[in-house]
């Protein structure tokens, strides 16, 4: 039996049941099905078979003796307002620290040459965390306008932009969908290309909204330079940018989804195909650097969030990403995955009071004019 590795929670969540709900089709608790998952118990041989009925898959898929079908594919949703407004809390610290404000205000004052009041939509505004940083260094009298599908999100926006002595309004809406009523000087979006399913309509949607001779700017991390862009003192710096299963976890969000790992870098091409004109690229570059003498790296490492792999992937469940590898039939890719979140975690744990670290995020800022 040391072979066996139930499949019952990535089945249950790629058919979007709860444990509850798997429990009274099967007529047992949904204490077993949490034993059952968690590996504390089996289920009877006798339920085998209704399992593997009911998840449309064998027994041995099932049992995890044969690699699950592509077929049975689990969404991350990163595309939904539940999936961020359950990261809230990370999403604060993420975007808190973002920038350089010395440089956000030179690419405002020098390289976009903003110098008269200008009208800002934030497209998947989410707390507002761009305009919290812009404001204070866009001209006086500019307004800023943030869209989002979360109302949680723009509720939290609210109240930041009231803490801060910022004027802004906040909108519920679908960038997609929502219709323009108006259009902006300025058009922006600060990590979003790369959840959305359609990274290329969107940024056409941010087009629309631009005035003639307007600006549009994405700013979006780049996956490989976040992902090579970590480094713990007294670890093996190749290993800790090993991120194979990352990859095969990206392309196939690409192939089923359409979601685009490559947005950032992608984002000028996008826009050189949508006629914009002036197109730019720079790099954001806010480094973080931490270690006891300036701060704890043990609050504010990529531990923070209860997985290393918080500084990959949004809201650190390093545990869900595992499971949509699984569900994939990587089983050993997502084994690696899990062991390497591990073992950072493990290393910031017991090197709480020493360890030191340095991240590069790789932010990209690609920008373009629409024509006048």
């Amino acid at each position: 039996m040391k072979n066996v590795d139930l499949k019952i929670a990535v089945l249950r969540k790629s058919r979007g049941f709860t444990q509850q709900e798997l429990a009274d089709r099967l007529g047992v608790s949904f204490q077993t099905v949490s034993k059952w998952e968690n590996r504390v118990t089996m289920p009877d041989i006798t339920m085998l078979p209704a399992l593997a009925e009911l998840f449309e898959v064998s027994v041995d898929e099932l049992l995890g003796l044969k690699p699950l079908a592509e077929e049975a594919y689990l969404s991350r949703g990163t595309a939904e307002a539940d999936y961020w407004e359950e990261r809230a809390d990370w999403l604060l610290r993420a975007r808190k620290d973002f920038w350089n404000e010395d440089y956000l205000e030179f690419l405002i004052k020098k390289v976009w040459k903003l110098t008269e009041p200008v009208s800002v939509l934030d497209c998947g505004c989410g707390c507002g965390a761009f305009g919290l940083a812009a404001l204070p260094f866009l001209p006086k009298g500019s307004a800023y306008t943030g869209i989002d599908l979360s109302e949680k999100l723009l509720e939290i926006g609210k109240q930041l932009f009231g803490r801060a002595g910022l004027e802004g309004k906040f909108v519920k809406g679908d960038v997609f969908t929502y219709p323009v009523r108006r259009t902006y000087d300025l058009v922006v979006c600060q990590c979003v290309l790369r959840h959305v399913n359609d990274a290329e309509g969107f940024l056409e949607r941010m087009a629309r909204r631009a005035k003639p001779g307007g600006l549009v700017v994405c700013i979006e991390v780049d996956r490989e330079l976040e992902c090579g862009g970590l480094y713990v003192e007294g670890m093996d710096y190749g290993k800790l940018c090993s991120h194979e299963g990352l990859k095969k976890l990206w392309a196939c969000e690409k192939r089923k989804e359409g979601r685009d790992w490559a947005a950032a870098i992608r984002a000028a091409h996008r826009m050189k195909r949508l006629g914009l004109k002036e197109i730019g690229v720079r790099l954001n570059d806010r480094v973080h650097f931490a270690c006891p003498e300036t701060e704890s790296p043990a609050q504010n490492g990529p531990e923070q969030d209860g997985n290393t792999q918080s500084v990959f992937v949004p809201g650190g469940h390093a545990q869900q990403v595992r499971d949509f590898m699984e569900i994939s039939g990587w089983k050993k890719q997502a084994d690696e995955f899990l062991v390497q979140d591990e073992r950072i975690a493990r290393f910031f744990e017991e090197n709480r009071d020493t360890v030191s670290f340095t991240r590069l995020q790789g932010a990209l800022i690609t920008f373009g004019r629409k024509e006048k």
